[in-house]
């Protein structure tokens, strides 16, 4: 690896945590400004349009996937087909662009047979004209798709993780105004339209002026688009098993209570968003590289690939995890009042089981780059069905707290029992080895549990910013001493201090 691409990756992954600080900070301080300005109603509204963006770029992850694949094993084994093979994929994304677009002013046409009666006429005015805004954001960031994957295949991570600071930003800063002079929820979508317009302009100015990016139409090659296909279709299939497994309680408590559970199951799903995003944001970084390595068929280095960068994920999830376990419960009460209480447990439900399958978080990209996600994906969408399923007589039942509770059983088979199989037995990683260098971490936990039990069974935590951040602070520091003296070694330990040191000014010589 060249010193150009090290600097790339190493600090692109610095700004990939910047992103999400960026969007924790603001989201602490953006999203009760809009529980208290929209309101349980609005705010539910809001929430259960949003979800349903997701079904309207279904199509988007497997061309986009599908796209850096065969871009990067492209450019390494036949450079020349490089503007083909963005014409091809130009065409494809266009297409997927105009489906979400009739997709969203289809639903919202309709919306009254598709959510059900528990939902107000006044309501259904606003969700229609949500859809109206939606429909148009999913098209634009459908096209932008293909740009950022560009970016992303080109290892400019700098360039790219920059812009989304700067959208995170943006996003809440623009918005807050409005809310505060009593607009509806529609106005977030429509901002959120015009900074996705913005970031489309600013990848496609970057891919032709500094990539030097050319697309050649020409009539599809019946063989790649056929590859393509085949490739990209199981991952569809997977954004169609994502959706069900995060977005569809929403769906089914629309039916069976309304709005305000709604509200309640998207402010302990806000936590899940927010931790998925935080595990995954440095996987995202070894893309290229792991399909590099597949590409040059050099499946040593892929393994230890694997195994190193899930000891360094595990460090980052579980000190995420486990301090949303001691603190989750005061944070929220304090953050979104009390009548949220209960979507500490939502969160916690949802958050769990999926602790196993971030740890692992680098297996789905080396699946994908070695064409080998298929039959993971057709199994993981049987249990998925299986949640939707159970999922309906406990959300009747129970409201949010039931449909939470059937997800959290379908990811506990998921993320403990099948991935680990699969990705032993099918893709060939060494699991045993990775259960051992996880044990080895394990004697680090050791200290910020006590230092847990302590803090609850003494009853010292409070429902304030400051107890939080001051325990928190604390917390922060006993798990990292804990991990360093425990846990890390010798290359971790290099790596820590090699990544100090980059804070550090150094004085100048003579």
């Amino acid at each position: 690896m060249d010193s150009k691409t090290q600097k790339q990756i190493s600090v692109g992954a610095v700004l990939s945590y910047m992103v999400i600080i960026v969007q924790l900070v603001s989201g602490l301080v953006y999203t009760p400004i809009v529980l208290n300005t929209l309101g349980k109603s609005q705010y539910g509204i809001y929430s259960l349009c949003t979800s349903f963006m997701g079904y309207l770029t279904i199509m988007n992850g497997g061309a986009n996937a599908a796209y850096i694949r065969f871009y990067v094993q492209t450019k390494v084994k036949d450079p020349d087909r490089i503007s083909s093979l963005n014409g091809v994929f130009l065409k494809i994304f266009s297409i997927l662009a105009l489906i979400a677009l009739a997709g969203g002013w289809l639903i919202g046409a309709y919306s009254p047979a598709i959510f059900g009666s528990k939902i107000s006429p006044a309501e259904y005015d606003t969700v229609r004209r949500c859809f109206d805004v939606l429909a148009v954001n999913a098209a634009v960031q459908i096209m932008n798709c293909i740009f950022s994957s560009l970016v992303i295949a080109n290892e400019r991570f700098i360039f790219s993780k920059t812009v989304n600071i700067l959208v995170a930003i943006l996003n809440p800063v623009l918005t807050a105004p409005f809310l505060f002079a009593g607009y509806s929820c529609v106005v977030i979508i429509v901002i959120h339209l015009i900074t996705m317009t913005l970031t489309l302009l600013i990848n496609i100015l970057y891919s032709f002026h500094f990539l030097k990016v050319r697309f050649v139409m020409k009539d599809g090659d019946p063989a790649l688009l056929r590859d393509i296909a085949q490739f990209a279709g199981f991952i569809v299939l997977q954004s169609i098993m994502d959706q069900v497994n995060w977005q569809i309680d929403k769906f089914i408590l629309a039916r069976t209570h309304g709005t305000d559970e709604i509200s309640l199951y998207s402010v302990g799903s806000t936590f899940n968003k927010y931790y998925i995003t935080f595990s995954t944001a440095l996987s995202n970084v070894f893309i290229a590289q792991v399909n590099k390595l597949q590409a040059s068929g050099n499946k040593q280095k892929l393994n230890q690939l694997f195994i190193r960068s899930s000891r360094i994920f595990a460090y980052l999830i579980w000190l995420v995890m486990s301090a949303y376990i001691i603190f989750g419960e005061q944070f929220v009460i304090c953050w979104a009042g009390k009548e949220y209480a209960a979507s500490y447990a939502i969160g916690l439900m949802l958050m769990l089981p999926v602790t196993a399958s971030l740890t692992m978080g680098l297996a789905q990209d080396i699946a994908r780059a070695m064409n080998k996600h298929q039959l993971q994906i057709v199994i993981n969408f049987g249990i998925c069905i299986i949640n939707m399923i159970v999922s309906i007589p406990l959300a009747i039942r129970w409201g949010a707290v039931g449909s939470a509770f059937g997800t959290f059983a379908a990811e506990i088979c998921m993320c403990l029992i099948f991935e680990p199989l699969y990705y032993k037995k099918v893709l060939g990683l060494d699991i045993k080895e990775l259960f051992f260098q996880i044990c080895r971490i394990l004697p680090g936990l050791i200290a910020p549990v006590i230092c847990g039990v302590l803090l609850v069974y003494f009853d010292m935590l409070r429902a304030s910013y400051l107890s939080i951040a001051a325990f928190g602070a604390l917390y922060v520091v006993i798990y990292g001493v804990s991990m360093w003296m425990l846990a890390f070694d010798d290359i971790e330990k290099a790596l820590a201090k090699g990544f100090i040191m980059k804070f550090i000014p150094r004085g100048r010589k003579g």
